[in-house]
């Protein structure tokens, strides 16, 4: 497993499958990120466990990206154990050609990968992410067990912290994490993709007949993001009106449930369960306005795409969300869990003019553009890795999946 570009390439550890069929978030940053990288002709590798449901290759090549997987005894304890061994021998065996080790998920493989890095001299970047900004976050929490305080004190030996948001930021700060190290850089998005969706007159009438305004809502249908409180406040606030579409691509155990209650707000017409699409820019070129009542993020890659789209975003005053959104400047705010907030927040979308809410959508891509693009979020991880873009490489391998 050898970057194209020794002495100046980075080494990704993941504790996930790679890629992702099913869009995770940490999934598609590494792959934006990494595929980024590689087009700035800076080598990348990534480390990640080989799990049953993903690709069963222990050397691969997805766009550009040198990917190898650890096979490991699935059982517990021992499983942990291979894992934790064989990737300390991967960083040690592929020490002269990589300048920088990142870990994309702040586990147990980020606290090896943080160790290990001060022992070989390398800068290591730990990314903190969603499960920091809600009770999941172990090592941001107060809990005090064995396994928690062992994990953070590996981490400590890191030598910077990527928060994707200022809330998290804050939280490694106020858990004893050195000030100095924690550097608030949010996901990196496509910009170039989104920015070239264009609006679907035809699509949004097949879907939504002749709604005078469409919201969609992007994601996994779970409780965590607040979709039954949407569903029951839009019956408020559209019950009546009927010319108002709610269009919901994703999929989750919530499902069933949010249809059935759909049919007794009497809204059933109204909202369109699309099921899962990997291709959301389709929905996105129908829609005025997106959606993100959550009640708990990291920083959501859907917040980023709908912004970047051009389309304001009415969302819960979340981590992430709260960095980007401006209430009544390129979208609305609510407090998460507050059904008379988000209500307020509804009609508050429902009075705003069209040319108005187009305005609203620019802002908000021009924040996007600023602040997330992935050549803006490439650009501050550079300097952290010490590595510098060179002539951009083609991106042929024979090997390569694609995913």
């Amino acid at each position: 497993m050898t970057p194209r570009t020794p002495g100046n390439a980075v080494m990704m550890v993941l504790e996930s499958v790679f890629p992702s069929t099913g869009g995770g978030g940490a999934e598609m940053q590494v792959r934006t990120l990494g595929r980024h990288l590689c087009q700035q002709g800076i080598g990348v590798s990534l480390i990640v466990p080989m799990v049953p449901w993903g690709p069963q290759l222990q050397r691969d090549n997805v766009d550009g990206i040198e990917v190898h997987r650890i096979d490991y005894p699935h059982a517990p304890l021992m499983g942990t154990v291979c894992i934790l061994a064989q990737l300390v021998w991967l960083l040690w065996r592929e020490r002269r050609h990589y300048s920088a080790i990142h870990a994309h998920i702040a586990g147990p493989m980020a606290a090896v990968s943080s160790v290990m890095g001060w022992l070989l001299g390398k800068p290591v970047i730990v990314k903190l992410s969603g499960a920091a900004a809600g009770s999941g976050g172990a090592v941001v929490s107060g809990r005090a067990d064995l396994k928690t305080r062992l994990t953070k004190a590996a981490l400590k030996c890191a030598s910077y912290y990527q928060a994707i948001s200022s809330r998290i930021a804050s939280l490694l700060v106020e858990s004893g994490f050195e000030a100095a190290k924690v550097s608030c850089i949010p996901n990196g998005v496509d910009t170039a993709r989104f920015t070239a969706v264009q609006r679907d007159e035809a699509r949004r009438r097949e879907i939504c007949g002749d709604a005078a305004l469409v919201g969609v809502f992007i994601g996994r249908l779970e409780p965590v993001k607040g979709l039954m409180p949407l569903v029951e406040a839009w019956a408020r606030v559209f019950g009546e009106r009927r010319d108002a579409a709610l269009v919901v691509v994703g999929e989750g155990g919530e499902g069933e449930r949010l249809e059935a209650r759909c049919r007794e707000l009497g809204i059933a017409s109204q909202v369109k369960f699309i099921g899962p699409d990997d291709d959301v820019a389709r929905y996105l070129g129908i829609a005025d306005f997106g959606l993100l009542p959550s009640l708990s993020e990291g920083l959501s890659n859907t917040l980023l795409e709908t912004m970047a789209a051009g389309l304001p975003m009415l969302g819960s005053r979340v981590s992430g969300t709260e960095d980007f959104v401006r209430h009544g400047v390129n979208g609305w705010l609510f407090e998460p869990g507050d059904a008379a907030g988000l209500e307020a927040a509804l009609r508050a979308a429902a009075a705003t003019p069209a040319a108005a809410m187009r305005r609203m959508g620019l802002e908000g891509r021009r924040t996007v553009l600023a602040r997330a693009s992935i050549a803006a979020v490439a650009a501050q991880l550079s300097e952290l890795y010490g590595v510098t873009a060179q002539d951009p490489l083609p991106l042929h391998s024979p090997s390569s999946t694609g995913g």
